[in-house]
């Protein structure tokens, strides 16, 4: 578990995210925040749920898909199952 924690915050460095950097070089510009950057620190999700947030809606969206061709001669529930599938595995980003 420590880790995967040590190997988040690694990628973070590596892209760029760094909590502490962007809070001091909002303060020293003095600029109000964008809406992504708000967006991000009201969010309360970890690292880890967000992961697992990702994996649930990929499987889910991608056996939906999949159930669809079961249900492909019949158009309204090829149709319902598809594009749920394809919306669940969108919400995964």
């Amino acid at each position: 578990m420590e880790k995967m924690n040590n190997a988040f915050e690694k990628m973070k460095m590596l892209v760029g995210i760094e909590v502490e950097d962007e809070q001091q070089s909002v303060m020293e510009d003095g600029n109000s925040f964008s809406f992504m950057d708000d967006f991000n620190r009201q969010c309360t999700l970890t690292t880890k749920q967000r992961f697992y947030g990702f994996a649930i809606c990929l499987a889910a969206g991608l056996a939906c898909t999949f159930l669809s061709i079961l249900v492909f001669f019949h158009p309204i529930k090829f149709g319902i199952t598809f594009t749920f599938g394809n919306l669940l595995a969108l919400g995964r980003c």
